[in-house]
């Protein structure tokens, strides 16, 4: 990742927050659903967490995220 990002309940910047995701951190894909706006959101795991949720796949660098949809 480019950064640290939040990582949502929901496949929309509006919905809450549920952590961080610090810059460097691996992430594991699920998968991912386009959202009502036409933008691109991925399931997420932080690696070695339970941590779990939405993330933009505006956020990730050198990747694009699952080909597996929802």
């Amino acid at each position: 990742m480019a950064g640290s990002y939040h990582i949502e309940t929901g496949p929309y910047q509006s919905c809450p927050a549920v952590a961080l995701a610090a810059s460097g951190k691996k992430v594991w894909f699920h998968c991912y659903v386009t959202n009502a706006y036409g933008n691109r959101w991925t399931y997420i795991r932080i690696a070695g967490t339970n941590t779990s949720g939405w993330m933009s796949n505006d956020n990730f660098t050198r990747q694009s995220g699952p080909s597996t949809h929802c």
